[in-house]
């Protein structure tokens, strides 16, 4: 009997497979027990290319009226091999896992010069009265010494400061290449409906899934020159997934038009970079972000052997998602992290006079003991990961499934999705009423009231950052084995 690959899409919903031969990829479920057919065991491997692109802008204030200008382009890459099973437990009922090895996942940093036409703020004139490009002498993040004025090249080891200095250069910062495991998934689905099995209802499958960091956190060190630390080559997250996502969908003649919803709850595991703060502060959000989203579409099948177990679909589908209420590794976090203009304390009583370590650090960019050696050993590190304002995501897919055998399924396509314009440096302040006795209506500084993981360098309404114009292309490839 026929069984099919299932397909995770983009936004994250694992989607299962099946041995009936009326459901669409979407409704899939391994099935053992079925007459004629004992066991069910499907094996595939499956490989992922994205290229993701955002405008990286920053508000800017004169103490009166906000503007957000535009300041750095974003570019990541990153290509991931999936290989996947799933084994029927019984009658529509079945476990599956995958697990994702990232080989290689690169991103950088450069210069917005994208306007047309293009003027920096030394040629701004009555005909040109605002800057639309941005160099090394109006981009707010070098200003704030966020990062070197001459940029910095991760993966230059030998000399990663001062490579990128030139007037003619729009590249500022090059970050590490990343590769290895982040999570593990597995989960149970169940099929509750079954067209095959009764023709007047439609297929209908929900599932239990949990994503479980299995490696190590990512971080990122500007002190590589002497030793790379391996935390700058990881791509886990430190974070745990556990949701729940149903499926229907109903075939009809050539169409088989289908609906998705899932739901995942981000939780920090134990070795995160996720850190919980409150005993020290008004920490206001401790776990990563979650995720809610939803996906409709049809596959259209112009060609169909069932005697000989061939299928030829084509699958459209629109998607959208929320991310909300959590902290996590934006766009920018690896200009943020180790960063001297951002360190602070994690106890707000304590004491830490920043601007020391700020002024060391422009008149010794290259000294990686910037704290020690500035005399204010009570600060610490920032670690990049900040409070992100919830955002949504849009996006469309468009590929195709086709059953070569009975045995081998194959698919490959292309998801393109977007996001809303979002902040990425938004934490609070902290809670005013946190302290007996102070004012109840302003967080007071030198006391727990204070949000530990702030940092008014971005977090200060008219100094946050956000993105836009957020574009990422996907194209999939998945083949499957069943037996």
């Amino acid at each position: 009997m026929r069984k099919v690959c299932g397909l995770l899409p983009a936004l994250g919903l694992f989607i299962g497979i099946s041995q009936t031969a009326t459901a669409a990829e979407t409704t899939r479920v391994a099935s053992s027990f079925d007459e004629g057919n004992p066991f069910d065991f499907h094996f595939g491997v499956g490989y992922d290319y994205e290229f993701k692109k955002a405008a990286i802008l920053r508000e800017w204030s004169d103490g009166q009226t906000n503007w957000i200008a535009r300041d750095l382009l974003y570019r990541q890459q990153r290509h991931t091999v999936l290989p996947r099973m799933e084994i029927g437990l019984y009658k529509d009922i079945a476990i599956y896992a995958m697990l994702p090895v990232v080989v290689s996942d690169s991103r950088n940093y450069s210069f917005d010069q994208e306007a047309d036409p293009c003027v920096y703020s030394d040629q701004v004139n009555a005909s040109n009265p605002v800057a639309t490009c941005v160099n090394h002498d109006n981009s707010t993040t070098i200003r704030d010494g966020i990062i070197p004025r001459d940029g910095f090249d991760a993966t230059n080891t030998g000399n990663p400061y001062g490579n990128y200095g030139g007037s003619d250069t729009s590249l500022i910062f090059n970050g590490p290449v990343r590769r290895g495991i982040d999570q593990l998934y597995g989960g149970l689905k169940i099929g509750v409906l079954n067209q095959d099995r009764l023709s007047h209802m439609p297929n209908w499958v929900i599932g239990l899934e949990g994503r479980f960091a299995v490696g190590k956190p990512m971080t990122f060190s500007r002190d590589i020159t002497n030793e790379d630390p391996a935390g700058n080559h990881r791509v886990g997250r430190g974070t745990h997934e556990l949701g729940l996502w149903t499926a229907l969908s109903r075939r009809y003649r050539f169409l088989d038009p289908f609906f998705t919803a899932y739901w995942y709850k981000g939780i920090r595991a134990g070795n995160t970079e996720f850190r919980n703060f409150s005993s020290l502060g008004s920490q206001t959000k401790i776990n990563p972000q979650s995720t809610i989203g939803v996906s409709f579409g049809t596959e259209i099948v112009p060609f169909e052997r069932k005697a000989k177990h061939q299928k030829f679909a084509i699958e459209l589908r629109g998607l959208a998602q929320l991310k909300y209420n959590g902290r996590g590794y934006s766009e920018a976090w690896e200009l943020f992290s180790d960063s001297p203009a951002l360190v602070g304390t994690n106890d707000p009583t304590a004491s830490c006079n920043a601007t020391n370590v700020v002024q060391y650090a422009k008149q010794n960019p290259e000294d990686p003991d910037y704290i020690t050696n500035s005399g204010e050993t009570g600060c610490v590190r920032f670690n990049g990961i900040t409070d992100l304002q919830d955002f949504a995501t849009f996006g469309f897919r468009g590929g195709i499934n086709a059953n070569l055998s009975k045995y081998a399924t194959l698919q490959f396509g292309a998801t393109a999705t977007t996001d809303t314009r979002h902040f990425i440096t938004s934490a609070s302040r902290g809670k005013a009423d946190a302290v007996a006795g102070g004012d109840p209506m302003r967080v007071d500084a030198g006391t727990s009231e204070v949000n530990p993981v702030r940092r008014d360098v971005i977090d200060n309404v008219g100094r946050r950052y956000l993105v836009d114009d957020v574009w990422s292309v996907m194209g999939y490839f998945r083949f499957l084995l069943t037996f």
